[in-house]
């Protein structure tokens, strides 16, 4: 009895801090909407990104973005100020992060979230507090289906990758496919949906494993390939994890050719070492795409930093943008107005290809590209 009284009373406890948390965001998210509604020339918006982890171009993106916004007035009579966070692929960090966020009321936007699970968890208290949450990097496929108002995603969901990956992977004469993936939101959910479009073209999943990034010991793993019958390794997982698989496939004499859905970053090409050379990968963005948005931005990154923009520069140049133009559209600081103002738009051309989005927030389309690293260097193959 004394234990049936002891849940009870814990499971009480439960639902009454949760509901004292989400109406804590509710709350958040009216006085937001009476900050924001005040006079004011100043549209501040949030960054969260493992800028330390990553050492990509999305800082960069993001500041010649800004540059240009506010130099040429292209947020309307609003000046676009950033407030930029590192989450270090931290989960601590990210719920600090995120909080930050939440509670301060003149903040209108967030720009970001590169892995699928802190993303989920952020839009959730984001979409309570009335905070617009423009995503340019997480992919989870369920996390616009739930009808939430203030989410927007300049990036393709896992679905969509995972069908065209399917789609390239099979014409590319790949039947029978390992299956890899990180227990996370982002790679558990690729691995299913790729699986899924493989059933549909007749190929199949030959050997499936499954690893947490907490504890990863693959020695047994890339053993047991050796004996699969296999003509192709999907790894859905993200870097460095994915450089070490590489190495230990490549130290026992796996040859199998293996598609990653990692990014080409520094980090990446440290933990694989040599054993990164013949490694596939899928962008969604490429450098030599000759759109005259493109190559005015190629140019310009390029004569600012000096090196090419990567995906991440020219995802969160095209955000800003995007958010930019919206503001301008609006004339209004207020988060809603903002998200409807992106979904309902029509498209946008970017350094990134076009932008258009369906009434939940979601990107429609964009073309996916399949990168060999050669030589070092990564060649687009399709």
């Amino acid at each position: 009895m004394k234990k049936i009284i002891f849940w009870v009373v814990g499971i009480g406890l439960l639902v009454f801090f949760i509901f004292l948390e989400t109406s804590s965001f509710e709350s958040k998210g009216l006085r937001r909407f009476e900050v924001l509604n005040n006079p004011s020339k100043e549209i501040l918006v949030g960054v969260c990104w493992p800028f330390s982890v990553n050492q990509d171009g999305m800082r960069d993106g993001l500041l010649l973005a800004l540059d240009e916004i506010n130099s040429k007035n292209l947020a309307g009579e609003y000046t676009i100020r950033l407030l930029i966070r590192d989450d270090a692929f931290n989960r601590l960090k990210q719920k600090i992060i995120a909080r930050e966020f939440v509670d301060n009321p003149e903040m209108s936007a967030v720009i970001g979230y590169y892995d699928d699970g802190p993303a989920i968890q952020a839009s959730s208290i984001f979409e309570s507090s009335r905070l617009l949450h423009l995503l340019i990097g997480a992919n989870n496929t369920d996390m616009t289906s739930h009808g939430f108002n203030y989410i927007n995603r300049t990036v393709l969901s896992s679905d969509r990758i995972a069908a065209k990956l399917a789609k390239l992977t099979t014409d590319h004469g790949f039947r029978k496919i390992a299956v890899l993936w990180e227990e996370d939101a982002y790679g558990e959910d690729l691995a299913y949906q790729f699986q899924v479009g493989l059933d549909q073209l007749n190929a199949k999943a030959v050997y499936q494993w499954s690893y947490s990034r907490k504890n990863v010991d693959f020695r047994l793993l890339v053993n047991e390939l050796k004996m699969i019958n296999a003509d192709m390794i999907f790894f859905s997982g993200l870097e460095p994890i994915a450089g070490d698989f590489l190495r230990a496939a490549r130290k026992v004499g796996l040859k199998t050719p293996v598609l990653g859905a990692f990014s080409d970053t520094p980090e990446m090409r440290n933990h694989a070492g040599s054993a990164y050379e013949g490694a596939i990968f899928f962008s969604f963005y490429n450098v030599h795409s000759p759109s005259p948005e493109n190559q005015l931005f190629v140019k310009k990154f390029f004569a600012r930093y000096g090196r090419n923009p990567d995906t991440w520069a020219a995802q969160s140049y095209d955000a800003l943008h995007i958010l930019a133009k919206a503001i301008k559209f609006t004339g209004s600081r207020n988060p809603l107005d903002l998200s409807y103002a992106i979904r309902y738009s029509d498209a946008f051309e970017g350094a990134n290809g076009r932008y258009k989005f369906d009434r939940a927030g979601n990107l429609e389309d964009k073309p996916l590209y399949l990168f060999k690293i050669q030589h070092g260097v990564p060649v687009l193959i399709r």
